[in-house]
């Protein structure tokens, strides 16, 4: 199951890698995948931010 990082997070995630810290290293200091912030740098790419999607549960 996947795990949804709340917005705070996510913003001093993105805030570390757009001034300067590798990606490597955030995954390291935030013990996430490089692939969370990939998603989440496409997900700011498409939409503007990088708002969590709604759950399926959330959704009804």
């Amino acid at each position: 199951m996947t795990r949804r990082y709340s917005y705070d997070l996510r913003m001093k995630i993105f805030k570390a890698v757009d001034d300067g810290l590798s990606i490597v290293k955030a995954c390291k200091i935030f013990n996430i995948s490089r692939n969370t912030i990939y998603r989440l740098k496409h997900l700011k790419r498409e939409t503007g931010d990088i708002k969590a999607n709604l759950m399926a549960s959330q959704r009804l």
